[in-house]
């Protein structure tokens, strides 16, 4: 709860000064701080209202529920809902029960997909296209086109979020990446942009909630200016995103745009 503050790991000075310098810094507190203020957000009226707001925007971002990828396995994830925490807490709950959530933690589940998709909706400014398996489309001119129009489906997201957030939030990405918590991840003559992140992992063990080694989370895109690929990588078990999901997604980006590792052998 609120009682017992969530810190920054990073000991960089001003890392929660703004949302840039939060993204570059994976500043903890200015998250659960963000979404906070999100759910005690004064317009609403009722924390109740608020984390329902919150619900909505994650759905639209397309979380909480499959992609619709070619995948029969495909999981949906979790965003929790009121009702969610009205059967764990009876009803009695505040901002400060799921602050974690502000970092990705408590209730939310999210699947790689569903990350690599998020980014892409950030790379797009708004909008992004339906995951599926498909290589190159050889034949455009192809009379009957019902066959590929599921795969050009622009599904645009929340409209009224200004290129204005999207840039804030892309620069912070880059950031990261520049002079943050993931300069590892540097290609010569690319901009890419990322986020680290370490998800907490619990698992019961001999009926015991035992907390083992967090999951190592990674995210990207690139280049900044013209995006063509996105990645995301999770690797378990692995500590911080930047120790082994971040160089484990530079090796993929170096090889999409160089055909090459020059990491190779190191």
């Amino acid at each position: 709860g609120c009682n017992r503050p969530v810190k920054c790991t990073e000991k960089f000075a001003g890392h929660a000064a703004n949302l840039r310098t939060a993204i570059a810094w994976s500043c903890n507190s200015f998250f659960c701080n963000a979404f906070r203020l999100t759910v005690d957000n004064r317009k609403y009226g009722d924390p109740r209202v608020g984390l329902t707001k919150w619900k909505e925007y994650l759905t639209a971002f397309d979380l909480g529920h499959k992609t619709g990828v070619d995948l029969p396995s495909e999981d949906g994830g979790n965003v929790p809902d009121t009702a969610a925490y009205d059967k764990e807490y009876r009803g009695s709950w505040n901002s400060c029960t799921m602050v974690t959530i502000g970092i990705g933690q408590d209730k939310l589940l999210v699947t790689p997909l569903q990350m690599a998709n998020a980014v892409c909706i950030v790379a797009n400014k708004g909008y992004y296209y339906t995951p599926h398996f498909v290589e190159k489309i050889d034949d455009e001119t192809i009379e009957d086109s019902s066959l590929l129009n599921r795969y050009r489906v622009k599904h645009s997201v929340l409209t009224h979020i200004s290129d204005t957030s999207y840039k804030a939030v892309i620069a912070g990405m880059h950031d990261v990446v520049e002079n943050g918590t993931a300069k590892v991840v540097q290609i010569p003559g690319i901009n890419i942009c990322a986020k680290t992140g370490t998800a907490e992992n619990y698992r019961v063990i001999d009926g015991k909630r035992t907390k083992l080694k967090d999951n190592s989370m990674f995210v990207c895109f690139a280049p900044m200016e013209n995006p063509r690929i996105a990645v995301a990588v999770v690797v378990e078990n692995a500590g911080f995103g930047a120790t082994w999901a971040g160089p484990i997604a530079r090796i993929i980006l170096e090889k999409y745009f160089n055909d090459s590792l020059i990491m190779a052998g190191k």
